[in-house]
């Protein structure tokens, strides 16, 4: 017996109907891990991530290292031009670390003005190395404030971790970094 017209249409409507819900599920769970302002990972998404490193470094030992970055200043230009201008120094510190970071690196946005990467098969030395070239070239905010172009240095304190077994569990990991970047920070503040 041969399924009628009909049965073949509600199949391939539902069918239909599954993939659009599919899509739609796919669409959530990224958006769900993304910074809308940047486009990067946002905290949540980065701590899956931050996870998974160390879960693979617990089982394979690769070195893996984690840089905190923290902009410099940032609350001054969010006061002084608006936060339209702080939302375009975070754009531009978004794209300035992707252009200048390896696409195996894993870069997220954890909140306010503060980024981290997740650096793959990468030890301390090495790190040292794509810090010096992170810090060589500050990205440069060119904007027109009361009709006069204001270039404004994007400059940022950092500290980073190799992952170790002295560390613990991912979330002492991320504190050490941090805990380096803020020294960094203080050791920078005006």
């Amino acid at each position: 017996m041969r399924p009628a017209k009909d049965d073949s249409k509600n199949t391939a409507a539902l069918m239909e109907e599954i993939s659009r819900l599919k899509r739609f599920i796919s669409d959530l769970e990224i958006e769900n891990r993304t910074d809308i302002l940047t486009g990067l990972l946002n905290r949540r998404g980065f701590i899956a991530e931050l996870n998974t490193a160390w879960d693979r470094w617990v089982r394979y030992a690769v070195p893996t290292t984690l840089i905190v970055l923290d902009m410099n200043r940032f609350k001054q230009i969010n006061d002084n031009y608006g936060h339209e201008a702080g939302d375009k120094a975070l754009k531009l510190v978004a794209v300035y670390l992707q252009n200048n970071l390896r696409s195996t690196d894993i870069l997220g946005r954890l909140g306010g003005d503060e980024f981290a990467v997740i650096l793959p098969h990468t030890n301390a030395q090495e790190t040292q190395t794509i810090i010096n070239k992170l810090l060589q070239a500050t990205p440069v905010l060119q904007m027109n404030f009361s009709q006069e172009q204001v270039a404004i240095p994007l400059e940022f304190a950092l500290g980073f971790a190799e992952l170790n077994t002295s560390q613990g569990p991912p979330k002492a990991w991320l504190q050490a970094a941090d805990l380096q970047m803020y020294q960094s920070k203080a050791a920078t503040a005006d």
